[in-house]
């Protein structure tokens, strides 16, 4: 009986939350990838947040921010990417206007999960437009965003926009481009 009750809290939660984030013409924006792919740093960064002191840990739960830019406001949603949140991610699915995934560009070993956990998610999204951030082109072993284009299959995505832009969440190299196409992208 208590499980029962966990659940329905659980569940009343999550459409709380997914209530309070749409509002009327404010595109909902999720922001996927694996863990440590740098996706709370991009959030941070388009956020102006200052990004100093001991390096932080992985994204337990989400984090939500308000952006603004050339006049229209999105909803960004940032949910951690360990393996064992992305099953939570499905909860999240509707009512999403644009998908942002972002990839760690530099960890090879990865890749091949980037692709898998990239595939799941299209395939449970269908049809909203798509920005892939090549993250880390900042450090040397970094595939270029051709490379990791061709690595996510992205060609393949045939019933959808797509962009793929190459990035520094630490630097802010690229961001502002990305994030200009999915506000001139997302209904």
């Amino acid at each position: 009986m208590h499980s029962q009750i966990r659940v329905n809290s659980t569940a009343e939660m999550l459409r709380t939350i997914r209530n309070r984030m749409k509002r009327e013409k404010e595109p909902r924006i999720l922001i996927l990838g694996l863990d440590n792919a740098g996706k709370t740093t991009i959030l941070k960064k388009l956020g102006d947040e200052e990004q100093g002191g001991a390096p932080e840990g992985p994204t337990q739960g989400f984090n939500i921010k308000n952006l603004s830019l050339e006049g229209r406001s999105a909803k960004l949603c940032d949910l951690g990417g360990q393996r064992a949140l992305r099953d939570f991610w499905q909860d999240y699915y509707e009512n999403t206007d644009c998908l942002m995934y972002v990839v760690d560009s530099s960890d090879q070993r990865r890749l091949e999960e980037a692709h898998a956990t990239f595939v799941d998610v299209i395939n449970s999204v269908p049809r909203v437009p798509v920005l892939v951030f090549a993250n880390k082109q900042d450090l040397a072993t970094a595939k270029d965003p051709a490379m990791i284009a061709e690595i996510l299959e992205l060609v393949e995505c045939r019933d959808r926009k797509w962009q793929i832009q190459g990035c520094s969440a630490k630097t802010g190299d690229g961001l502002e481009i990305g994030v200009q196409w999915i506000m001139q992208n997302c209904p």
